[in-house]
């Protein structure tokens, strides 16, 4: 078919649209003519119809019309069926997707498992039934994906008002509203619902590792649009971390050493700029005594004023003078990396830098 003139988008989105149906009606007649052919042959079990579809096609349509397909069918094996497809959430990209837990969850048959009798009531209740579903609930908690009114009603309608399952899933609508935003190191608002290069990311991993409120965050691009490689350096350093650095002595010794952290699913490698400190360790248990000569508070006052206090980037077992995050976590990259750095901070020019990233130490 031809399409001319201002219809050219038009006309492209309703095939891609078609190609979208008519990929997803391939893969469920894939899936349905496995579990017909399994049926004649004998027991097959469930996780045939999962791994029937290729990796490339694994996303939440064709898991979709894997349910689907097995809801037509009403076997007795749900349970079966539904432990089975937790394991391949993950595999479909569908871990985090409410309306895939709203479909296993209907899964259950309806009215056939609430209590009747007092006795009912008192014991666990189909409990193979119920423990699955808290299974399920309890990946949705784990994954971070919290429940609504139509979950809660398809538990209620499945097992009943005040059963094991319901009480689950009343208590996460009561909690994960609340904890959701409990984190005072992340705000999970800049993270929800985005699509954030790696460097983004580093920016947030290390806002969230910084303590110092004057800590400044900078992101340098070594790349432009044309280069496959997107290259990139972002710093976190506050001016006290940048007067320690200062006050190092010529030939001191500096480390450069690799970490990483996780910002929600996402794994963060980073690297830290540290030296051995020069206080000696910090005492909580200090015992003090109370005199009541108070003849000499003038100068014990003075004597206190003067003693030095301890910054927070000054642990007992090393001080950090800067963190950082890196397109690529080697030797080389650190020290283009510190190159950026010495700009800011001119005594690292006379500073011995020791750089173990990649299973090796270098020393310049």
């Amino acid at each position: 078919m031809l399409i001319l003139g201002s219809n050219a988008s038009d006309g492209a989105v309703h095939v891609s649209m078609v190609l979208a149906q008519l990929s997803k009606r391939v893969i469920t007649a894939q899936i349905r003519s496995l579990t017909n052919t399994s049926q004649e042959a004998g027991l097959v079990h469930v996780e045939k119809q999962f791994e029937a579809v290729v990796p490339e096609k694994r996303d939440k349509d064709a898991f979709m019309a894997a349910i689907a397909t097995f809801k037509e069918k009403r076997g007795r094996t749900h349970v079966e069926f539904i432990n089975t497809a937790l394991k391949y959430v993950k595999d479909y990209g569908v871990h985090k997707d409410l309306d895939t837990y709203k479909s296993l969850l209907d899964v259950f048959p309806k009215g056939k498992m609430i209590p009747q009798t007092a006795f009912q009531k008192v014991f666990l209740h189909y409990p193979q039934q119920q423990n699955c579903a808290v299974k399920v609930l309890d990946e949705m908690e784990w994954h971070g994906v919290q429940p609504d009114k139509e979950i809660h009603d398809i538990v209620v309608n499945a097992f009943g008002e005040w059963n094991f399952a319901t009480k689950k899933v009343k208590r996460m609508l009561y909690w994960m509203p609340k904890l959701k935003h409990s984190n005072k190191y992340l705000d999970r608002r800049h993270l929800e619902g985005k699509s954030l290069s790696p460097s983004e990311l580093a920016g947030i991993a290390l806002k969230m590792m910084s303590r110092d409120p004057a800590t400044s965050i900078s992101l340098l691009k070594l790349s432009d649009n044309s280069d496959p490689v997107d290259k990139w350096f972002a710093t976190a350093q506050s001016p006290s971390q940048q007067l320690l650095l200062s006050e190092l002595q010529k030939s001191e010794e500096v480390f450069v050493d690799g970490g990483s952290v996780y910002v929600q699913d996402n794994l963060i490698r980073f690297v830290t700029l540290t030296g051995t400190t020069k206080l000696s360790p910090l005492d909580e248990f200090k015992k003090e005594e109370l005199d009541e000569d108070y003849s000499n508070w003038f100068e014990e006052w003075k004597k206190q004023r003067h003693e030095a206090k301890r910054s927070i980037h000054q642990q007992d077992h090393e001080t950090v003078f800067a963190m950082g995050a890196m397109f690529q976590n080697d030797n080389a990259t650190a020290l283009r990396w510190m190159d950026q750095l010495q700009k800011r901070n001119p005594n690292l020019e006379n500073l011995r830098i020791r750089v173990r990233l990649d299973g090796k130490s270098w020393l310049s």
